[in-house]
């Protein structure tokens, strides 16, 4: 095999290398934006949970304070 032919193989691989670096980089700008929404649902859902636990917190309170 003389230089000639290894150099095409280089290129060859380096032109199939860059369609695959170009497709993962597709897939990360996907799955990044797909994260951006799942983080923002999180994030409401953590203000679901603390203002449920803080209605909790008042309502047994306020049953304490009638009680005593």
């Amino acid at each position: 095999m003389d230089s000639r032919d290894l150099l095409s193989k280089i290129e060859k691989h380096e032109a199939e290398c860059a369609i695959r670096y170009k497709n993962i980089e597709g897939i990360l700008e996907e799955r990044g934006s797909r994260l951006g929404k799942l983080e923002n649902m999180m994030i409401g859902l953590y203000g679901v949970v603390i203002s449920g636990g803080l209605a909790i917190f008042g309502a047994v309170v306020t049953v304490a304070v009638k009680l005593i």
